[in-house]
């Protein structure tokens, strides 16, 4: 480590493993050195957390950090981040990463440093070199690594622009046509002034999934801290030379530097003039220091936002990283001005920071509603965000990446994100712009003009209570539908169209007619109301008619919003409950004597490294037994949640997994799309939590490890009897105060 960077790496170096710190732990003092962005880079297949790891601020468009191969080269499923923590080289460092995804797009804009420039070798995997895990650093903010051919890399990050410091290099590649597996550049330009010791270009990209809308164009202004000496560039055809532009496929550039060298590499979505624009703006000195050190309080403004007291140092190095994992993406693409672009439109002007990066078939059930509650900054931008790609592409999406929709997923889950911030209180969210755009979606016969989004089935939803096995994932449509549902009738309500609130609601109770009783589960159901035979009929099944689920995970899904419908099916609470449970007890059976290999593969009842089921450990409380929910709950954040690489149950899916243990750890769990919190159990004796100037004390009285349930909930002083509280009870209210014991309550 070169004593350049090393005050500062001291300084936002994170913990290390557990030494035996006393039990009761004091308050957290510093929350950004608990972050561990290596935790959830590691596991395989299925088990993969798929984690970014390399420099980001919240929300960061840039998220610079390396591509990594390994034993397994750089197959997809290992590498939708670009990195692996099993991985022992890398390939170069690019600007733009997804977080926690199971698909693959970005990991462009590559740089990498090198010895020396051979002209034979015009890629930056032409140099991949090797590390060691030991001489690897990554924290809140920067990310530090010294290659094995004695260059020294760091990297940080504000939000539209990467800064780099390259010691001990004789050359810096730029690799205008390397993507992640799966990507392909089709067009690229770049232009270097010697001069002005500026680099400008672009490079239009389709990757797997913005390949569906035609892909996007990455706009980027680079400047230097210290003067390169010489340069040459070439595309596909043209040998390296001293000119001073490329144009076309396989375009790069070296620049021959001095021993210590630093630059910043401005990026934009909407032109050259607004990645210049960003660039001057955000880093106007370069400085990897000055920079990592305002990225480490911009991430310690929003971490503060939970203090700890108690726990384990390995559980806060959980809690923290997972809430640092809940703000990598969405992304925001709009430049400083304002200026934003999405696909086939003219360039526009927001007030609001316009995001992408939605994966809200996932965060809707998790990281929506703890936005609205500990970062309602966020919640105002993202659902501004859903409306602006919403009217901006005349349907609201279900997949939102770069500048366009990739139309992966199902359902309609912008109304989820979008009624969720207005229950919860989130000011100026652009609701009743969406309004007419996501009634008319759901609940018109004729195809609005714009297309529905992701409401594609709802004639027949309309018609019949629930969707025809006449294609795929029908099961899955549906109960995503009834969540949908559920949502937009909250947000009619609260619009004041009360009419279409309770037509909605009565809809959102459709799903209970794919319960068939011959087998017990949620089936496909065919149009003249007949189920198929139930002689195959296998609930462990991945089939077709459910998303990425079978019929155990399935049969919960639209529970946490309709247990009355749960209990329905069931013929009454107690059965529903006793169903339940036989869904976790056979979860910790296979958990506890399954092959270690299983975890590489779908679980095959309680599956917390996919969405569909996480919030099955919270049915119990809405089915009236709070002690059931203590008890799995904590299960599941104690055996799928740890500080290691292998540490979250599978693809976080943009800090999804990462909500769910916070949120679960402070005792309470969302229904999305409404202003409601189911009561759970509190993880550590005490967490203040501080929002807007004020401040809520959560405190767990007689917490140990077997004292894990509530016996009683007082809300500033007043007995909570029920299952719930209102957003605004919990936003507005200075104490909640859980008493716990040995024993369920009786």
């Amino acid at each position: 480590m070169r004593p350049t960077v090393a005050a500062l790496l001291l300084l936002l170096t994170a913990c290390g493993g557990d030494d035996g710190a006393p039990p009761e732990l004091p308050e957290v003092e510093d929350t950004v050195a608990l972050v561990d962005p290596t935790i959830g880079t590691g596991g395989l297949g299925f088990a993969h957390g798929s984690c970014f790891v390399g420099a980001v601020v919240p929300h960061g468009l840039v998220k610079l950090g390396p591509d990594t191969s390994g034993p397994f080269g750089t197959v997809n499923f290992l590498h939708y981040s670009g990195y692996w923590s099993g991985d022992d080289k890398i390939r170069g460092f690019s600007h733009l990463h997804l977080h926690g995804t199971g698909a693959t797009d970005y990991g462009v804009l590559s740089v990498m440093p090198i010895k020396a420039f051979d002209p034979v070798k015009l890629t930056v995997t032409d140099y991949e070199a090797r590390f060691t895990k030991g001489n690897e650093h990554a924290a809140a903010g920067l990310y530090h690594v010294s290659l094995s051919n004695g260059i020294e890399v760091a990297l940080t990050a504000t939000q539209r622009v990467g800064v780099h410091r390259y010691a001990g290099a004789g050359g810096v590649l730029i690799d205008l046509g390397k993507t992640l597996e799966g990507g392909s550049v089709d067009d690229a330009a770049i232009s270097v002034d010697d001069t002005a010791q500026e680099i400008t270009g672009q490079l239009h990209t389709k990757g797997g999934m913005s390949g569906g809308f035609g892909g996007y164009t990455v706009y980027f202004v680079a400047r230097a801290a210290t003067p390169w000496t010489a340069h040459q560039v070439w595309a596909t055809g043209t040998a390296p030379s001293a000119a001073m532009t490329a144009q076309g496929t396989g375009v790069g550039a070296v620049l021959t530097v001095p021993g210590n060298f630093e630059m910043a590499v401005g990026i934009s979505l909407v032109s050259v003039a607004g990645a210049r624009a960003n660039l001057a703006r955000e880093v106007p000195a370069i400085s990897v220091e000055t920079v990592a050190t305002q990225a480490r309080a911009t991430w310690a403004k929003l971490l503060d936002r939970v203090l700890l007291t108690g726990g384990t140092e390995a559980s806060r190095r959980v809690f923290y990283t997972s809430l640092y994992h809940a703000f990598l993406m969405p992304s925001v693409i709009g430049d400083v001005d304002g200026q934003f672009q999405l696909a086939g439109q003219p360039v526009q002007m927001a007030a609001w920071d316009q995001m992408s990066d939605l994966s809200l078939w996932d965060t809707y059930r998790t990281v929506s509603s703890l936005y609205a509650w500990l970062a309602p900054e966020s919640a105002h931008h993202q659902a501004r965000s859903l409306v602006g790609f919403g009217e901006g592409l005349g349907a609201y999406p279900k997949w939102p990446i770069a500048i366009g929709e990739s139309g992966t997923m199902l359902g309609a889950s912008s109304e989820i994100v979008i009624a969720d911030a207005v229950l919860r209180g989130v000011a100026d969210t652009g609701a009743d712009v969406a309004w007419p755009r996501l009634r008319a979606a759901a609940m018109d016969v004729a195809t609005p003009p714009g297309g529905r989004g992701g409401r594609g089935d709802i004639v027949d939803y309309m018609q019949l209570g629930y969707v025809p096995a006449t294609g795929g994932r029908s099961v899955s449509t549906t109960t995503e539908y009834a969540n949908d549902d559920f949502a937009l009738a909250q947000l009619a309500g609260a619009l004041g169209h009360t009419a279409d609130r309770d037509t909605l609601l009565a809809r959102s109770h459709g799903w209970r007619k794919l319960y068939d009783p011959a087998v017990g589960f949620l089936r496909r159901r065919n149009a003249d109301g007949s189920f198929p035979s139930s002689a195959d009929f296998d609930p462990l099944d991945m089939s077709s008619e459910y998303a990425e689920a079978n019929a155990w995970h399935s049969l919960w899904m639209a529970a946490i919003h309709d247990p009355e419908g749960l209990a329905e099916i069931f013929g009454g609470t107690e059965a529903a409950v006793a169903k339940l449970e036989e869904f976790f007890t056979l979860a910790k059976d296979d958990w506890d004597h399954a092959d270690e290999s299983a975890a590489n593969f779908p679980r095959p009842y309680y599956w917390h490294g996919n969405e569909p089921d996480i919030n099955a450990p919270f049915v119990f409380t809405q089915l009236g037994r709070r002690d059931l929910t203590s008890k799995w709950a904590k299960w599941v954040g104690d055996v799928m949640y740890t500080d290691q690489p292998e540490g979250v149950a599978g693809n976080d899916d943009g800090g999804t997994l990462g909500s769910w243990y916070v949120l679960a750890s402070l005792g309470v769990y969302p229904i999305a799309g409404s202003d409601r919190w189911i009561i759970a159990a509190p993880r550590y004796p005490q967490a203040r939590v501080r929002i807007g100037g004020k401040e809520l004390v959560i405190t767990a009285d007689g917490l140990t490890d077997k004292a894990i349930y509530v016996q009683s909930v007082e809300l500033d002083g007043v007995t909570v009897d029920g299952p719930e509280l209102t957003h605004a009870q919990l936003a507005n209210a200075s104490t909640l105060r859980f008493v716990m014991g040995t024993s369920p309550r009786p």
